[in-house]
């Protein structure tokens, strides 16, 4: 592991030229029985179900060029995307869940809150008396390009979803966005892409991202996030964004790159650390 979380040390959001070498790739294997070695699901002393969850359809997917205006800052979720949540909340009530792990985006906070209701509780995330944690985590956001993918401030997400837990987000205001405010200036003086065109930082973060996941001393968990982030690592665009992850069989290849994720599409896999 010493390689691997070294790696990781790189500070995101920096523009870093240098990446984590190749053998660092998180390693994913299919759920299902028969496709690995044995004919059994891989299991190790540091391997991880994990169930990825697209957040439902925000108020800005409804339309890709009204998504940049100030309207849809921080996306909200449609009515539409409210009942796409209860749907999938008949279903992830069988599922083994030890905790949630969420985007701070609020669409995400949502589709969290509204997918897993039996897990979640409004009570403060540090009380005993909820047992399965549900957990933000800056380095799960999407891609962060137009405002939609701006978050707001922490201590008003603290106080609209008092049972997730923001102890890992050490900045008030967004600091993403603040950086490539910085770098690209406003949203009206640069309307196109930000992070997505920043390789290096985005693949460091998506090396964060993992790192704060295979951390965890649950077993079985749940990922709530967001499409680009997922296509970013699962069926990278660009060659510098190859070797986030590893396929260690054809099924699990095919689940993930068949096609990007639909509004609250669940796909589970098996996660293990790098070797």
């Amino acid at each position: 592991m010493t390689g691997y979380t070294s790696a990781l040390t790189t500070a995101a959001y920096a523009g870093a030229a240098s990446h984590p070498p190749s053998t660092a790739a998180v390693r994913l294997f299919s759920l299902q029985n028969g496709v690995t070695a044995g004919n059994r699901v891989h299991r190790s002393a540091t391997s991880k179900i994990v169930h990825l969850v697209r957040h439902a359809e925000g108020t800005h997917n409804l339309s890709e060029e009204e998504s940049k205006l100030p309207l849809h800052y921080d996306a909200n979720l449609t009515p539409r995307g409210i009942e796409q949540c209860r749907r999938l909340a008949r279903y992830t009530q069988d599922l083994q869940v030890e905790t949630v792990l969420v985007s701070p985006m609020t669409r995400c906070l949502e589709t969290a809150k509204l997918s897993f209701p039996h897990l979640y509780g409004d009570d403060e995330p540090n009380k005993s008396n909820n047992e399965v944690p549900f957990v933000a985590h800056e380095e799960w956001r999407e891609t962060v390009n137009y405002l939609c993918d701006a978050r707001r401030p922490l201590n008003v997400l603290e106080k609209e979803y008092p049972g997730v837990s923001f102890g890992s987000l050490s900045h008030e205001h967004d600091p993403i966005w603040r950086h490539y405010e910085g770098v690209h200036g406003s949203h009206t003086e640069h309307t196109s892409l930000r992070e997505s065109g920043d390789a290096a930082s985005l693949y460091n973060r998506a090396h964060l991202a993992w790192k704060a996941l295979l951390g965890r001393p649950e077993r079985h968990l749940a990922l709530v996030g967001h499409s680009a982030f997922f296509m970013h690592m699962f069926t990278p665009l660009y060659e510098e964004l190859e070797g986030v992850v590893r396929y260690e069989d054809e099924d699990v290849r095919e689940l993930m790159t068949a096609g990007k994720f639909e509004n609250c599409e669940l796909k589970s896999v098996v996660v293990d650390v790098p070797i």
